[in-house]
């Protein structure tokens, strides 16, 4: 077990008050590791409040205490010990929030928390540094913390099929299901649940996905897009991977107009990098999984993208 984990976790047991906060467009694994702490939290007889920037999406409403995650307006004004989770960059966070830790596993982190920034690149998932956290605080594993853990894990690597997997993601992974957490019963809700909006929604970008140079492949989205499939945003979570079953690709791309900009999302796979491809343009992310926005018309963010992945 770290030392972090152990240092982590004394101030954890210490403080009478929890504040986890999730990324913005907030996904399974900053989801699943705030779900965790907050369940671990109130065993151990804490003061837990969760939440983040941005709402919770609909796929996710299963994950245990779902309910008691907040968007926005979470201000810790009652000297609650600030925690993020999966968080690389302050502006990712909760604008305002000064956190006294910071778990997370992205080589770009910034290092913004005021106490510990426990960062492990190697984690294929937050997930799997919470579980030593929760370890170290000699916090029982329910059927609860399991499922919540098991869902960071299993939709970061993309159901263990990713590179990121590694072989202490599995052992957590089986941990987990030795506690509860049911393979089954989890992957039919995340992938067996889908409104027809969103299988519109994705029909739409699928229908438009085209290769770019040798190795590279580009879709997108509109606002018509959304407005006229009904669907919303959060409705994309999953979507650019499907980009990567393309033939012969090492680099995919989803342009997403929504809001005021462009939404890119970036996969990549052997020895692309996505992260380099999304800091060109102020974001961030792994090797493998990035993202960026970009402040101009779909038309002339389209053509930039495709100039740029020509030469990946």
């Amino acid at each position: 077990m770290s030392e972090e984990a152990r240092k982590i976790a004394r101030i954890l047991l210490t403080e009478p008050k929890w504040l986890i906060l999730s990324h913005v467009k907030p996904d399974g694994d900053t989801l699943g590791c705030g779900s965790a702490l907050t369940c671990a939290g109130e065993k151990l007889g804490k003061d837990v409040r969760w939440g983040g920037a941005d709402p919770l999406p609909q796929l996710y409403s299963f994950l245990p205490r779902a309910g008691q995650y907040r968007a926005s307006g979470c201000q810790p004004d009652d000297g609650r010990c600030v925690i993020t989770v999966d968080v690389s960059t302050r502006d990712r966070g909760v604008p305002g929030m000064a956190p006294r830790i910071a778990v997370d596993h992205h080589r770009d982190n910034e290092g913004f928390a005021s106490e510990i920034n426990w960062v492990v690149p190697e984690a294929a998932a937050v997930g799997e540094l919470i579980y030593e956290i929760l370890l170290a605080m000699n916090c029982p594993l329910d059927k609860e913390i399991a499922t919540a853990l098991y869902v960071s894990l299993t939709t970061d690597c993309g159901g263990f099929s990713f590179s990121n997997t590694t072989y202490n993601t599995i052992r957590v992974a089986a941990e987990l299901v030795k506690a509860g957490a049911v393979p089954f019963e989890i992957d039919e809700k995340l992938h067996y649940n889908d409104s027809p909006a969103k299988i519109n929604l994705w029909g739409r970008c699928l229908s438009r996905a085209k290769k770019i140079g040798s190795r590279c492949a580009l879709s997108w989205l509109t606002r018509d897009d959304f407005r006229e499939t009904g669907a919303d945003e959060s409705d994309t979570e999953g979507l650019v991977n499907m980009l990567t079953h393309m033939s012969g690709t090492n680099m995919t791309v989803l342009v997403s107009e929504v809001k005021d900009c462009l939404r890119c999302s970036v996969r990549a796979r052997g020895s692309a990098s996505a992260q380099e491809l999304a800091a060109r343009h102020g974001g961030g992310g792994h090797q493998y999984a990035a993202g960026c926005k970009l402040y101009m018309p779909l038309k002339d963010g389209l053509a930039l993208l495709e100039e740029e992945l020509k030469s990946v």
